[in-house]
């Protein structure tokens, strides 16, 4: 579906695009921040289709953005775009104590982010167990909306 010759941009609103797009679903990751928050909301007013919005909660997050988190939710559902919350729920203790967010799982096994070694690489392993529940398979518990 990409072509080198045509910006991304042009992509997005090439009736081709629209097309490729319709009957299959679009899900978009929400980090709860500007630029996804953004990208969803030019989606949107773009008029491009949009099946659901999922959120990974590392459970660190900063107070100001789980305040944010309902006012999006809300704008969301005037949209009506499903959304739904995904978050690491342990059930096996292989570590003690057990850790429920990401701050905790890197306390208990005494590492950082790779982010503190200059990498920047993604915190995959909750969020990936949540989603991969999420959408229907073995793993993780969840919390829907």
């Amino acid at each position: 579906m990409y072509d080198p010759k045509r910006p991304p941009i042009a992509a997005a609103n090439d009736d081709a695009c629209l097309a490729a797009l319709s009957g299959v679903p679009v899900i978009a990751a929400w980090g709860m921040g500007v630029d996804s928050t953004a990208m969803i909301i030019e989606w949107v007013g773009r008029g491009l289709p949009l099946s659901a919005v999922l959120t990974a909660d590392t459970g660190v997050e900063r107070e100001e953005t789980y305040a944010f988190l309902p006012i999006f939710q809300r704008w969301m559902d005037r949209h009506h775009i499903e959304h739904h919350v995904v978050r690491y729920v342990p059930k096996r203790f292989k570590h003690w104590p057990p850790y429920f967010s990401l701050l905790e799982n890197c306390l208990t096994n005494a590492t950082l982010p790779s982010i503190s070694f200059g990498r920047h690489s993604c915190s995959l392993g909750p969020v990936r167990t949540s989603v991969l529940l999420a959408s229907g398979e073995e793993g993780a518990g969840r919390t829907a909306r």
